[in-house]
């Protein structure tokens, strides 16, 4: 059953990515070919930019595992800084290669990255501002500080009333609803 949520995790973030990128690509440089990216290499670590500090960025994966079953944490978001990566700005979404070396596990996880890839940005029609720029809007937002270690739930423009509203849940948090914000 694990090997089945995890192919399954692959495909859904695999999809979302492509459906991002050909909708949001404009033959920028900043945007990597992601999807050949991931057929030709193995899997890399993928999440969202939440913070950054000199030439490292921290990156939340969105997608938490279950480990209740075990008496473990029931909503678990895997997170690590990754050394060695300048470009990336907080909010865009990536994947991340390590260069092979030990990974230090205290929580949130060290590694040192080797490649990057950064999926384009969506900027829906009518939008005044790209998906990664509201991310980073929600982030340096007065609520968004109050989080310790956050993750991108949920990302959503609504059309109609031309605003981007920014789910961000605190990966540390014990409940379902302890420190989860809206930001709009």
């Amino acid at each position: 059953m694990e090997l089945h949520m995890f192919n399954l995790r692959i495909v859904l973030i695999s999809f979302s990515v492509l459906i991002t990128c050909l909708t949001g690509c404009t033959g920028q440089d900043e945007c990597e070919t992601y999807v050949q990216a991931v057929a030709h290499r193995e899997e890399g670590f993928t999440g969202y930019v939440v913070d950054r500090k000199e030439d490292s960025i921290l990156v939340v994966d969105p997608v938490y595992e279950d480990f209740s079953a075990n008496g473990g944490a029931d909503r678990y978001y895997p997170a690590k800084w990754f050394s060695n990566a300048p470009d990336p700005q907080i909010g865009s979404y990536v994947e991340v290669w390590t260069d092979g070396g030990p990974e230090n596990e205290p929580y949130p996880g060290q590694a040192r990255a080797e490649k990057i890839d950064v999926s384009c940005p969506a900027t829906p029609e009518g939008a005044q501002m790209s998906e990664t720029d509201a991310i980073r809007g929600g982030l340096y937002s007065s609520d968004g500080k109050k989080v310790r270690i956050p993750v991108i739930e949920d990302v959503n423009f609504d059309e109609n009333s031309k605003i981007w509203t920014i789910r961000i849940r605190d990966a540390m948090s014990t409940t379902d609803t302890e420190n989860e914000i809206d930001v709009t």
